[in-house]
């Protein structure tokens, strides 16, 4: 065998070896991939008929499981629990809408990823439908790895703000 013939022989044989390993378990793509964090479950608020000013207990349940995701969060993740509304307007920016938002706690998970507060909704709320929403914080989800990923808005509750 010549030279030449002998490194094409080699190099067919590397080429079938980095493949085999490339889509062998997940293959490197998926063991460089950073870890997506699943989103907490939609919180359970008490009551869900407030006026501004009025405490409303929030609770998380727990971490949801997919199997895209870990349910178990990294140290320092942590909730922002906001309240916002569309004020008036139909959603679409051009025909004049306009929103309302505000956060109200910042929440440290336990190791199922629940939390508790209670929280004062604000002064100058809207009177309307409201949603209660809790961002993950410090612990990247599915579609900030992937934007590609189609993904929900975050995890919310409904009140009714009432006069």
């Amino acid at each position: 065998m010549s030279r030449a013939g002998g490194r094409r022989s080699v190099l067919a044989v590397c080429l079938v070896a980095a493949t085999a390993v490339l889509a062998g378990c997940g293959g490197l793509a998926d063991a460089l991939r950073p870890t997506a964090y699943c989103s907490p479950e939609d919180p359970v608020v008490s009551p869900t008929s407030v006026a501004p000013g009025d405490e409303v207990t929030v609770v998380i349940g727990e971490v949801g499981h997919h199997a895209e995701c870990s349910s178990t969060l990294p140290g320092g993740a942590r909730y922002g629990i906001s309240i916002g509304s569309r004020v008036e307007g139909t959603g679409n920016d051009d025909l004049g809408s306009r929103y309302y938002s505000a956060g109200l706690v910042v929440l440290d998970p336990d190791g199922a990823g629940a939390a508790e507060a209670t929280v004062r909704v604000p002064d100058d709320m809207p009177i309307g439908e409201a949603r209660i929403s809790v961002d993950l914080q410090g612990a990247k989800t599915l579609c900030e790895i992937d934007p590609s990923a189609s993904c929900a808005p975050d995890p919310f509750a409904v009140v009714d703000v009432v006069g």
